[in-house]
């Protein structure tokens, strides 16, 4: 039986070398009775790269020098694990990884100490944590911090360094954020008209679908179907990490059409929004700045996903497909959105009591008596 091995899996090069394990070190130990096989993921698929590693981890073990799992368990760090985490493959795949990676080194590392044990970190402690984050900051804010922190030591059970999630132990309240911002006919008709022109596309896309920002931003052709009028948004891409579908308005599809032949067959693959081949940026900036000028108070970009379920709604489109054409994933989430106006609430009670006056073998009494 060989000594030492490298295999090669879908996702990383793996070292494996037989060892034993004396509580403080691990050493190598092929053919010796009472070795157990221990496995190295390498983390890439470079076959040169994993050599070099392998003949790294078969020194470490020869010298002596690779500490016991257990020891490491018991010694690892919060900075060190946070090192780790931020290279596990998972956790590079997020799509905030960038800000994440941020708010780790700038928020949870300096508050709880590079060098708290992961072993020693407390209930009280990730509370103060909160208390602390929450001076002067929004509860969405400090949720998303504690989010974090929550899928580090997840992680770190998963691995075995944690017996319990501590940061799960603490509860995060509901921010009480949820908007109702929906324009009124003739503030789109303002904002629309007075957005720059690379930016109506933008606009119109999110008011016509409500599409979130940053799927319309990483929008590329090969997902817009224009002969049938569809955009493919994979699960990748999408919050809910499902597949979606969303058809387009007839005037939507019309201005994909001209964009279309604007970028030509070059960027035929590209991104559909883009400025010298990379994407928009800035353009809650560019909302913030139409809505100065144009006076239209307390709107930002996201809001348009308010207005695209409203207006739905408005036209008869039923809950479900509603949900399935802007990707709620919730009846709740779908309410939170839905924004209903004092007037059709007073229509709604005009109605039943129209009904019920009807229904009423008494209505003639009832409507004498209501016009006294």
């Amino acid at each position: 039986e060989s000594p030492m091995g490298l295999t090669k899996r879908k996702d990383s090069y793996y070292v494996e070398f037989r060892v034993l394990d004396d509580g403080k070190r691990l050493h190598l130990a092929a053919g010796v009775q009472g070795a157990r096989l221990k496995r190295w993921k390498v983390g890439c698929t470079n076959k040169t790269t994993a050599k070099q590693q392998e003949a790294i981890i078969k020194t470490q073990l020869l010298s002596g020098t690779l500490l016991s799992e257990r020891v490491q368990h018991l010694s690892m760090t919060l900075g060190a694990w946070a090192e780790v985490y931020k290279k596990i493959e998972d956790v590079q795949r997020i799509r905030s990884y960038r800000e994440r990676c941020q708010r780790i080194d700038q928020t949870i590392v300096p508050f709880f100490g590079a060098q708290t044990l992961l072993q020693d970190l407390t209930v009280c402690g990730v509370e103060a944590f909160r208390q602390e984050r929450g001076k002067g900051r929004a509860v969405a804010t400090v949720n998303v911090d504690h989010n974090i922190l929550k899928h580090m030591l997840k992680h770190a059970m998963k691995r075995d360094l944690i017996t319990r999630n501590v940061a799960c132990l603490v509860a995060a309240p509901k921010p009480k954020n949820a908007r109702d911002r929906v324009l009124e006919p003739d503030e789109w008709t303002r904002l629309y008209d007075a957005a720059p022109g690379w930016f109506k596309p933008v606009l119109l896309t999110g008011y016509h679908t409500g599409m979130r920002l940053e799927e319309i931003l990483t929008l590329t052709w090969d997902r817009v179907d224009l002969e049938r009028g569809r955009i493919f948004l994979p699960a990748t891409l999408t919050k809910t990490k499902q597949d979606r579908s969303v058809p387009m308005t007839p005037s939507l599809r019309r201005e994909y059409q001209l964009l279309r032949q604007q970028d030509g067959i070059v960027r035929i693959s590209g991104l559909v929004f883009q400025k010298n081949g990379k994407k928009f940026t800035h353009t809650y900036r560019t909302v913030r700045d139409i809505c100065q000028n144009e006076r239209i108070e307390n709107f930002i970009f996201h809001d348009l996903r308010h207005c695209a379920v409203t207006n739905l709604a408005d036209a008869g489109v039923d809950t479900e497909t509603i949900m399935k054409i802007v990707g709620h994933s919730s009846v709740e989430m779908f309410l939170r959105y839905r924004s209903i106006k004092a007037e059709k609430l007073d229509d709604a009670m005009s109605r039943l009591n129209t009904l019920i006056t009807r229904r009423s073998p008494a209505s003639s009494q009832a409507h004498e008596i209501a016009t006294i």
